[in-house]
Formats: structure tokens, sequence, C-alpha cells
């Protein structure tokens, strides 16, 4: 009997874990949705379990299928759901004047991203003033975990079983970023935890560098960073630790207004 509500309740967990991974990637930013098999090529997932999911998470009105194209879309209730969360977790209207402050004091293309999962997510951005601008993440845009300076400041602000558990589960995904590897993305963190902020110079995007800091929640878990990236004659080693230090201020700043909000909730 403990035996079979054992394995009802882990297939439960998994087709949980599934779902969510369907809802993450309709959430990247594909303003046409994604067709059945472009979304089992991104979850990984075989075409019948995707189809399945679909069907229930459309029953739900999570999902929506866009007619001629068979696209699926998000549905009302994740617009809902979205509105209802805004309030406590959205974390722009927290950093609006943090990221402003950054643009002013580096010149730079700032950038606040988030974790979702297994990947970081974009969402918002302040364009530098230099003519080169430097563009690398749109508001939207999805990245695994440890790609870039924002991502690879969470990652490495996380515990060691944990960030090495993501970083095996990456390996195919990391290929298209420089042909970046799990190995190499070891060292990106063990060089990030020493050094205490991340950098990502040429290794993700040619010519181009970044700074990032994580940002923490009450209990110390790194959910969140701000980061700041130019073509990289204009953020050169001895620039670094400054540009650091400015992130690591507003960053603290980001949480102390996000846990004042949280308290008076």
């Amino acid at each position: 009997m403990d035996k079979t509500l054992s394995t009802k309740t882990t297939a439960k967990s998994k087709s949980l874990e599934r779902s969510i991974a369907i809802l993450r990637a309709l959430a990247s930013p594909q303003s046409r949705g994604l067709a059945l098999v472009e979304l089992a090529r991104f979850t990984g997932l075989p075409h019948p379990t995707v189809l399945r999911l679909l069907r229930q998470l459309s029953d739900e009105g999570f999902v929506v299928m866009r007619q001629p194209e068979r696209r699926y879309v998000l549905g009302p209730l994740a617009f809902e759901l979205g509105l209802a969360a805004a309030d406590q977790f959205d974390i722009r209207e927290h950093a609006v004047h943090s990221m402003n402050n950054l643009l002013s004091a580096t010149q730079e293309t700032c950038y606040l991203v988030v974790r979702s999962g297994t990947e970081a997510v974009c969402v918002d951005r302040r364009e530098g003033t230099s003519p080169i601008r430097v563009l690398t993440l749109n508001i939207g845009s999805r990245r695994p975990l440890g790609v870039g300076a924002a991502g690879l400041a969470i990652l490495s602000s996380l515990p060691d079983d944990e960030s090495g558990r993501l970083i095996e589960n990456l390996e195919e995904r990391l290929r298209p970023f420089n042909r970046l590897t799990t190995g190499d993305l070891r060292e990106h963190v063990a060089e990030t935890r020493n050094r205490g902020f991340a950098v990502s110079s040429n290794w993700v995007t040619l010519g181009v560098t970044g700074i990032g800091v994580a940002i923490f929640d009450a209990n110390r878990r790194p959910y969140a960073a701000v980061s700041v990236a130019a073509v990289s004659h204009r953020i050169p080693a001895d620039r670094w630790s400054e540009i650091a230090a400015v992130l690591q201020g507003q960053a603290k700043l980001i949480e102390g207004s996000m846990q004042a909000a949280t308290r008076n909730a």
C-alpha cells in the first residue's frame, strides 16, 4: 500500500515538473508561440508526453493553442496568476532607482535578471550612453543559469551541491554559447567565488565584457542579479572592481526594498 502511494506521488511530482518545464518554455520571448515539436525539443520530452500535458494545461486555462498555426501560448490563468504575484514578487519596481543609478554611475548597459529554475531571465534593462551599444539581452530573454555575468553571479552564490547539480544538467544547453562546457562553467564559478563578483569576458559574446553580482532574499538565497556590460575595451580589468562595488551597493538597496515590502505585505 505504501509502495503504491509512493509510486503515485512520484509520478505526480514528475508530471508537475514536466508541466512547469512546458510553461517556462512558453514564457520565453516567442511572439508567435511554440509548436508541439518545438516544445518537445526545448523541454527534452517525448511528443506524446508534451501533447498530453498541453491538453491538461489547456483545460485549466494555463495554455491556449492559436489557430490555424497550431502554436501554443500562455493562457488567461497564467496571466491572472502573474498579476496576483506581481505585487510581492515583481522586483522591477524595487529596482527602478538602482537601475537608473547604475546607468548614471557607469554609463554602460545595465541588466536586471531573475532566476527561473535552471535559467536566468532578463526582466529589465537600461541602455548605455556609449555610441557602441551592447544589447546582448532583450527583456524576456532566457539563458541557462551561469551563462553571462548575471546568471553566473546567481549560480556561484548557490551552495556547492546545488550549483554542482545544476551545472551537470546544463551540459547540452551550454554548447551554443561559444562552445562553453561544464568544465569551463565550474572554473568560472570558482573564479567568481574567489573574486567576489562575476565576470564574463569574451566567453559568451566575443568582444563583450560583463560584471555581475547576486541579489539575495532574507534567507540569503540568490534569486536575482544586476550586471553591467560593454565592449571589452570600455571595461578593462582595472575597472572591474570599481564597477562591482557600484553593483554591490545597488544590489543591497534592492534587497532592502524587497525585504521591507515582504514584511509590510
